[in-house]
């Protein structure tokens, strides 16, 4: 296998550092992610997934560990020059398209910020075309690039924040929860437009949400996290057919069952670390699955 392109070893991130009650919100991630897989990131709310994402883009520091993008260290970048080169490399689309959204821009200067700031256009007819193509690949009509984000329902706004992280050409992109903000009945379409975009500019992703069923749908590894701490690794079907770690057992019995009397019936499982617990890490269980616990086998 290659090398992967994105590594993150041992990633620890502090909130409000200059007190004496800083949060550990993120404690000692590590994962990797190669070449055109889709990793999924899968936990309940407050557990850092966002706080992982947005360090890796660079939009939060880090305050320990180490985070590779194809070899380069890039937790320590500080020159503008080389947050210019990785950013163009390394997008994110937000959660809320409402809110990432600046609501006095009209889409075209939306969709084009990314390519004014790295100067990718020689003239306004090239900006225009770059522009329309983009929104023709999210799948939206090029005549709305002169409308602004309050003319359009919260799909379309969400696929002009996949145009915008789209237009600088990424390698790489965080989704962080693309569909949680959305109506049932378009996270759907969010979720097979991302699927084929991957395919189609051949990406690679990480993609967050609360929804371990629509994870394991678009992705090709899950990672499950607790209270900043990945607790279980392995192949999207293996996790979620196979659970070993009992939050992930827990979050599985979480997700809703469409037969309402079977439904009624189901006791969920309540999470609850193992009495006598030691010193915990992530430790191989099977081939390719990586769970928390101690020498002896006991979750933390």
């Amino acid at each position: 296998m290659t090398a992967p392109l994105l590594q993150l070893e041992r990633v620890c991130h502090d909130y409000d550092t200059e007190s004496r009650r800083a949060i550990r919100a993120v404690d000692g991630v590590s994962f990797d992610i190669h070449e055109g897989e889709t990793f999924g990131l899968v936990g309940e709310s407050g557990c850092g997934k966002t706080t992982t994402g947005r360090m890796i883009v660079k939009l939060l520091p880090v305050t320990s560990g180490t985070i590779r993008f194809d070899g380069r260290d890039v937790a320590g970048l500080t020159s503008r020059n080389d947050l210019m080169r990785f950013r163009r490399e390394a997008q994110i689309v937000f959660q809320d398209p409402y809110a990432s959204l600046d609501p006095r821009k009209k889409v075209r200067d939306i969709v084009a910020e990314g390519l004014d700031a790295h100067r990718l256009t020689a003239s306004r007819d090239e900006r225009e075309g770059l522009v329309a193509e983009q929104l023709r690949s999210v799948g939206l009509n090029p005549d709305f690039m002169t409308r602004y984000p309050h003319e359009f329902s919260g799909g379309q706004r969400q696929r002009i924040g996949i145009a915008r992280a789209l237009a600088v050409g990424p390698r790489f992109v965080v989704c962080d929860e693309p569909i949680s903000a959305l109506d049932v009945s378009i996270q759907a379409q969010i979720v097979n437009l991302l699927k084929d975009l991957q395919v189609e500019k051949r990406l690679t992703m990480l993609f967050i949400a609360h929804d371990l069923s629509m994870v394991r749908y678009v992705s090709d590894r899950i990672g499950v996290m607790y209270r900043g701490r990945l607790v279980e690794i392995g192949p999207a079907e293996a996790v979620y057919h196979d659970p070993i770690h009992p939050y992930t057992k827990s979050l599985l019995s979480a997700i809703p069952l469409p037969e309402p009397m079977v439904e009624r019936l189901r006791r969920r499982v309540p999470y609850r670390q193992d009495d006598g617990a030691g010193v915990c890490a992530m430790r191989q269980a099977r081939p390719g699955r990586f769970v928390y616990c101690d020498d002896a086998g006991r979750f933390g």
